[in-house]
């Protein structure tokens, strides 16, 4: 997991978690959100906050994909500026 801005000042840069063979992208999200309190976000039904950007391994992917050892799922604020 990597975390940027605001997340990364609550949680940190980087967290490496361990989850159970068939996970999901969207199942990971939903747990990570959930337990970090900035959420539940809910790929599959579209829950997904407008102050987030949620790649796996730097690309949107589909909900369902399931994760493999070494994807790196991010938590990122979207890009302002002028």
């Amino acid at each position: 997991m990597r975390f940027v801005g605001f997340l990364a000042r609550k949680i940190g840069s980087e967290l490496v978690i361990e989850v159970k063979d068939g996970t999901t992208f969207s199942e990971a999200v939903f747990e990570i959100s959930r337990k970090y309190g900035f959420g539940p976000i809910d790929l599959e039904r579209g829950s997904h906050p407008d102050y987030l950007i949620v790649p796996l391994n730097g690309r949107s992917q589909h909900p369902n994909v399931k994760l493999k050892e070494g994807d790196e799922i991010s938590f990122l604020p979207p890009v302002a500026g002028g």
